[in-house]
């Protein structure tokens, strides 16, 4: 009887261990966290422009690939910022880019592009 006691006893203890564990929301279901704290012009919104526009809005390029439009500095993104921004975010009214349809911008760097511009896009 005591034998069983202790293997029920163990099995218990066993039981219990296996069953705590801790999981967050986000290594559960995969959940892309879209960190838009400290958007900064150079920090945050260059890089993406960098990234997305540059290969045909860049100083070098814009004339023959990107209708003139530059997008290499700051006084280039403030000038055209809600163009881009409405090009970007696909909103009606203004031409999808990129252009190469198969690379999209992803919902993350657009918002980070919305909530900088909202906020009266600083040169920060």
């Amino acid at each position: 009887m005591r034998k069983m006691l202790f293997f029920l006893v163990l099995g218990l203890i066993i039981l219990g261990f296996s069953t705590c564990y801790y999981n967050n929301e986000e290594s559960l279901y995969s959940i892309n966290v879209c960190d838009t704290t400290n958007i900064t012009f150079h920090a945050t919104i260059a890089p993406i422009f960098e990234a997305n526009c540059l290969r045909c809005h860049g100083n070098a390029v814009a004339l023959s690939n990107g209708a003139g439009i530059r997008l290499q500095d700051y006084a280039d993104v403030k000038t055209h910022l809600d163009r881009a921004y409405g090009a970007m975010s696909h909103q009606e009214g203004y031409l999808p880019m990129p252009k190469d349809m198969s690379v999209l911008i992803d919902e993350c760097s657009i918002r980070k592009v919305r909530i900088w511009k909202d906020a009266g896009g600083l040169d920060n």
